[in-house]
């Protein structure tokens, strides 16, 4: 079999491998397992559809990228290009990759679906005259509140707003710097980040519960910005310790396998929240290309964390192996033997929660 990872021209800051040299990390650990694999990076739409003329049948292909571009500073879902020739992929279709990507509609799902999530308000271009109509309409107007653009990941354009003035303020800048974008405003959840890894091979489920931490930064009073996000792992300052408090535990059991189905999870993702003041863990960010930067990525971080008894390339190659297996097995293309003996749920930790997806659907 082969895979074919396809890469996309200025749009490698959301993909899961967002370097070369971070792409060509995770295509060692394929070819290693005896895959072949050939990666491209295509400028436009016109490069997008020839390369898949030429996809052969029995290669599986991994979009590195939401988008594609398409002329005149347009884009297009790139996924789109690839279940339209229903050819087979990693990771999750574009229809969940847009609910995800837009925080209005993720969160309108999970609300549909009675999950915890924080109280949100929409200022659109349309609305926003009425900013402090809306505000003021909010079932808990307390300060601080959180902005964010709708339709960016990375926590591009978060802000923390203490007044409606700031809240105005910060509004306007938003829509202007992403047009692409509405304002989601939340409530201020005022504890550390809690991120919790997703990761499935058919109905078998595993949950890598762990915090991000920023001690400089504490979530009592702040949240963790685009400068925060990319600093360097220490383990003094900014680390990710795995989750031992059983209330939190519990409501990750409770809650991360159902948001996954209500919003068709294929295989692999990221959820992060926060606890309330009542200590109720309510969720904010669904990531639908984690990124796999080994060893920085968060994803491959959490890994880490919750695997503390191998060595670290040991536990991203069970990380790719695992990722792979569940897409080949849903296609029902043959599955290398070395990732049947060696992937997370082949590796050992007290640390991960193993469940199933089937028992949770029935309850969404």
């Amino acid at each position: 079999m082969k895979i074919l990872i396809i890469s996309s021209k200025d749009h490698w800051t959301h993909g899961w491998f967002t370097s070369t040299s971070d792409l060509i990390t995770a295509v060692n650990v394929l070819q290693k397992a005896g895959i072949e694999v050939i990666t491209t990076e295509v400028e436009n739409l016109t490069q997008l559809e020839t390369t898949l003329d030429n996809v052969s049948s029995d290669t599986l292909i991994w979009a590195n990228a939401y988008f594609v571009n398409n002329g005149n500073n347009k884009v297009v879902w790139l996924n789109e290009y690839i279940e339209n020739r229903k050819l087979p992929f990693v990771g999750s279709d574009s229809k969940t990759l847009q609910n995800v990507l837009r925080k209005d509609l993720c969160q309108s799902i999970l609300a549909e679906n009675q999950l915890p999530i924080p109280y949100f308000t929409i200022i659109t271009r349309k609305n926003i005259e009425e900013i402090d109509t809306l505000i003021s309409k909010r079932q808990d107007s307390q300060y601080p509140l959180v902005l964010k653009p709708t339709a960016e990941s990375g926590s591009i354009g978060v802000c923390l707003a203490k007044n409606i003035q700031e809240v105005k303020k910060y509004s306007l800048e938003i829509l202007k710097e992403f047009p692409n974008s509405e304002v989601i405003i939340e409530d201020f959840l005022p504890s550390d980040d809690i991120t919790c890894g997703f990761i499935q091979i058919g109905n078998d489920v595993l949950l890598l519960p762990t915090a991000y931490i920023v001690k400089s930064v504490p979530g009592k009073n702040n949240i963790l910005g685009r400068k925060e996000r990319l600093r360097s792992w220490d383990n003094n300052d900014k680390i990710q310790p795995y989750i031992s408090d059983k209330a939190i535990l519990n409501q990750l059991k409770t809650n991360i396998a159902p948001i996954a189905t209500a919003l068709d999870i294929r295989g692999i993702t990221r959820i992060d929240g926060r606890l309330d003041r009542n200590g109720i863990l309510r969720f904010f960010d669904i990531n639908g290309l984690p990124a796999l930067c080994f060893p920085d990525g968060v994803m491959v971080k959490q890994c880490l964390t919750c695997f503390p008894n191998y060595p670290e390339m040991e536990v991203f190659e069970g990380l790719i192996h695992t990722i792979v297996f569940n897409a080949l097995l849903q296609y029902g293309m043959e599955v290398p033997e070395i990732m049947r003996k060696h992937n997370l749920f082949t590796m050992d930790s007290d640390i991960i929660i193993r469940s199933k997806i089937d028992q949770y659907i029935d309850t969404i």
